[in-house]
């Protein structure tokens, strides 16, 4: 079954530097909740890139932590690397880890790939960006996504609009252009939550979505190069989700859910999982 599959999202560890308030790794915000900190075993993603000869697209995108966390990221990365039937790479990333010689050494490694792209979630400007993506520095990663971009590589700024960064979204079109990103991208906080705390005091703070978000939906992020259908968008790119833990499922939505072999065509189309997940990831159908 795995042998058509073209497209791997994979979570490279469960660790990561930000307490973003709607992400299920932290309570709020405040205090981490009951999971597993771990890396994806190396060896696993190389077995598993084994099993998918169709392989074109590899995804780093996880569900708990941030790539660049990883502690064996240089070795996971070296395996995209040594496959060389693997020509799309892209890379979602908070951008406030590694140092920029580190984020240099990606446009090199990764020159020969068809496409290769770094998504950086940068949800304002300096004096805005922290209230949602705590803990993280917004100079750090302006200067680490420069030192990518200067020698060459492909950035796409990700924003989330709230309603504490909505009076600066022209702002930060403008500064993304200046620095040379090569896409400037609007998504919803999928999993936002009316209560938000703050990472050291637990205090509630005030973080509410932007209320007229279609306003810019011509901006919003989509997969229209590769989805032709108003579907489920693992189903449609022929991808599966490759976990820290090292279980391979039918999506980042269902995680933990073993893929068994089962034909994720066939299960859609008996609307066994429809409403498991695509309601919450926001697919349509």
């Amino acid at each position: 079954m795995l042998k058509d599959y073209t497209w791997l999202h994979v979570e490279p560890t469960t660790r990561c530097n930000a307490w973003c308030p709607s992400c299920p790794r932290n309570k709020q915000g405040f205090g981490l909740a009951d999971f597993v900190v771990e890396d994806l075993d190396v060896k696993t993603l190389q077995a598993t890139i084994n099993k998918l000869p169709a392989i074109k697209t590899v995804q780093m995108c996880g569900n708990l932590g941030d790539p660049c966390a990883a502690k064996n990221i240089d070795k996971l990365l070296q395996v995209i690397v040594d496959n060389k039937s693997i020509t799309r790479l892209q890379l979602h990333t908070n951008g406030s880890l590694r140092k920029p010689s580190w984020w240099r050494s990606l446009v090199e490694k990764f020159s020969y790939l068809h496409q290769f792209d770094i998504i950086f979630a940068i949800d304002g400007l300096e004096d805005t960006h922290s209230i949602y993506r705590q803990a993280t520095n917004w100079n750090t990663i302006i200067k680490n996504a420069q030192a990518f971009i200067d020698l060459g590589g492909s950035a796409v700024w990700q924003f989330i609009p709230f309603e504490h960064n909505k009076h600066q979204i022209m702002d930060c079109v403008r500064l993304s252009q200046e620095l040379g990103f090569r896409r400037f991208e609007f998504v919803r906080d999928a999993r936002y939550k009316k209560e938000n705390r703050h990472w050291q005091t637990g205090n509630p703070i005030d973080i509410k979505p932007w209320k007229e978000y279609n306003k810019f939906s011509k901006w919003a992020i989509n997969y229209k190069d590769y989805v032709k259908r108003s579907n489920c968008m693992h189903l449609e790119l022929s991808s599966v989700f490759l976990s820290a833990s090292g279980v391979i499922s039918p999506c980042c939505y269902m995680a933990g859910t073993p893929l068994n072999g089962i034909s994720i065509n066939n299960e859609f189309n008996n609307k066994t999982y429809r409403n498991v997940c695509l309601k919450s990831c926001g697919s349509k159908y």
